[in-house]
């Protein structure tokens, strides 16, 4: 019995030795596949950063070839413009890019410099290679400062500041594009706005044999170029505007693509009460047949028509329409304009003085007289951007008429749901009070319009206006019938272009816009309206509007008291 215990001891014991061999065994399985299993991950972790790394490099390679940007902004301001990039791929030679911009400069011109260095990095791409660019920074260089200041780019001085002190700084911030034998400068970028389109224009003027011609027919009281010097900024980038003079029997030139003409207007005079006004000037018949056979001969017109004139009497003015010389002329083309002065809920504001003390104050009063138009035909892209136009004592237009002369009118310019219509004679008073909302019993007026179509002469079966002034050519002795398939735009008020008509540049953006589409320069638009002004916001009626304030008010509030009168009813529930 005792060997047999003994035996069944040792055998236990066996089995205990081989229990704990297995354990370890397994344990030592497990520690090798851990570490199997450690190895094979930092393996696979080394392989993901090397592929990554692998990654970032080709990236980095096909980013330098390729340039690529997601634009999100909504006017695609850091994208280049179809216009542009239709301009540069037709470059026939290589055009050389010179920008000299002064190292590490403060904000915002740092930002300047990015800026440019990536919108030169898309017209090389757009260009296929034709435009080469390189940034300079002539600072401290005296041989690189002299060939910036060869090129009309001279030193600006801005403010930074170092240790706590500000300090001025010498900077350049300008470039110069070289392209056959030509050169012209931009001496100084401040700011990112319209570059694109000033870079644009100068490489159109460079490259271009001959810039359209745009004419703006002039004398006779009608204001020429100079009266319109600020718009002209905005179109001397793409064309060549003139002067056109059609007196002295001279015909308007067939090299003009697109003919603004500007009514004549009389200046405001001081008037004593009961003095008959003096009437302004009109255009002359012999002026009317030169616009007309060229409008025969496939020329557009812009008629930027000012009918009514403004006198001033004392405390108030009295505006009445007159005659331009141009009414019968144009109901010959399908075009009446009626004989009303427009008012308009909604309309500018103008400053006026007022007397608090001693003191003069200015303040600012709406001004029904100068409509607000933000229903403008944004269907038509060279105008889908702009915002509003404002207009000043304009005329609006029947554009029912154009049916009888066998012409389509298209609305370009419309006025608000709350119109005013004065016939022919007006007081008008800057009172700082808006009118009465019975004083806007029209909606929807016309006061500019497109017309399209095959036009007839006025001037069938009629003799031939002569200029017997001195000097004056020989008559023409034909007349043209009809024009070919041909477009021409109509205004209501002709103002708002000009020098001393202190409108926004919105105003002149849309009038630039217009003669783009009239010269079938429509892309030009785009450039041009890429940094302009945020859209209005819709108008709303007055009844919503106080809706709108007194809920905000009323609102909050209110919430507050409905959640709190929540929360205690629950509470008392459930105590019961």
């Amino acid at each position: 019995m005792a060997e047999e215990l003994e035996n069944k001891d040792e055998l236990q014991n066996e089995e205990e030795v081989t229990e704990e061999s297995s354990e370890e065994i397994e344990q030592d399985e497990r520690l090798a596949s851990r570490k199997k299993k450690t190895e094979s991950r930092r393996r696979q972790a080394i392989l993901s950063v090397l592929l990554v790394a692998g990654i970032l490099v080709v990236l980095n390679v096909i980013a330098v070839k390729v340039f690529f940007r997601w634009d999100l902004t909504p006017n695609k301001i850091y994208t280049l413009s179809d216009a542009s990039k239709s301009i540069v791929s037709r470059l026939d030679d290589k055009l050389v890019v010179k920008a000299y911009f002064t190292d590490n400069l403060p904000a915002p011109y740092n930002n300047n410099r990015r800026y440019l260095q990536e919108l030169l990095d898309d017209y090389r791409n757009a260009s296929d290679g034709k435009i080469t660019y390189e940034i300079i920074s002539p600072s401290d260089q005296d041989e690189l400062e002299k060939e910036a200041q060869k090129y009309g780019i001279q030193p600006v001085q801005v403010q930074t500041v170092k240790n706590d002190r500000a300090e001025a700084l010498k900077a350049y911030m300008g470039m110069v594009l070289l392209f056959g034998g030509k050169q012209e400068a931009i001496p100084f970028i401040g700011s990112t706005e319209n570059l694109e389109y000033e870079i644009t224009g100068v490489i159109n003027r460079l490259t271009q044999p001959e810039l359209k011609k745009i004419g703006i027919l002039s004398g006779n009281g009608m204001p020429g170029v100079e009266k319109i010097s600020k718009v002209n900024q905005y179109l001397t980038k793409f064309y060549n505007v003139t002067n056109v003079d059609a007196s002295k029997n001279n015909p308007i030139p067939a090299d003009i693509k697109t003919l603004i003409v500007f009514t004549p207007k009389a200046p405001q005079q001081q008037q004593q009460m009961g003095q008959q006004q003096a009437p302004p000037p009109v255009v002359p018949e012999n002026v009317k047949f030169a616009i007309d056979q060229y409008i025969m001969n496939g020329g557009r017109v812009v008629f930027m028509m000012s009918r009514v004139s403004v006198a001033s009497q004392q405390q108030f003015q009295i505006a009445q329409v007159t005659n331009t010389g141009l009414e019968d002329l144009l109901e010959n083309y399908g075009v009446k304009l009626n004989n009303t002065i427009i008012t308009d809920k909604e309309c500018a504001f103008v400053q006026v003085p007022v007397q608090q003390g001693p003191l003069q104050m200015y303040t600012q009063i709406p001004f029904p007289y100068y409509p607000k138009i933000v229903n403008i035909n944004r269907d038509i892209p060279s105008f889908a951007n702009i915002g509003q136009v404002f207009l000043g004592f304009t005329s609006d237009i029947d554009l029912n008429f154009a049916g009888t002369k066998g012409i389509k009118s298209i609305p370009l310019l419309t006025t608000s749901p709350k119109t005013g219509v004065a016939n022919e004679f007006a007081i008008v008073q800057a009172s700082g009070q808006m009118l009465p909302d019975t004083m806007f019993k029209a909606k929807d007026l016309s006061v500019g319009a497109i017309y399209e179509g095959v036009f007839k002469s006025f001037y069938n079966g009629k003799p031939v206006p002569a200029d017997t002034m001195a000097g004056s050519s020989p008559v023409q002795t034909t007349i043209k019938p009809e024009s070919p398939a041909g477009k021409m735009i109509v205004l209501g008020n002709g103002d708002f272009p000009q020098d001393d008509f202190r409108g926004p540049d919105e105003s002149l953006l849309f009038f630039a816009n217009m003669i783009d589409y009239m010269s079938d320069d429509a892309g030009l638009s785009a450039i041009r309206m890429k940094d302009s002004n945020p859209k209005p916001l819709d108008s709303i009626e007055d009844s919503t509007k106080s809706i709108v304030k007194y809920g905000m008010l009323a609102g909050p509030p209110v919430l507050v008291l409905l959640y709190g009168l929540l929360r205690w009813r629950k509470k008392k529930a459930a105590r019961s």
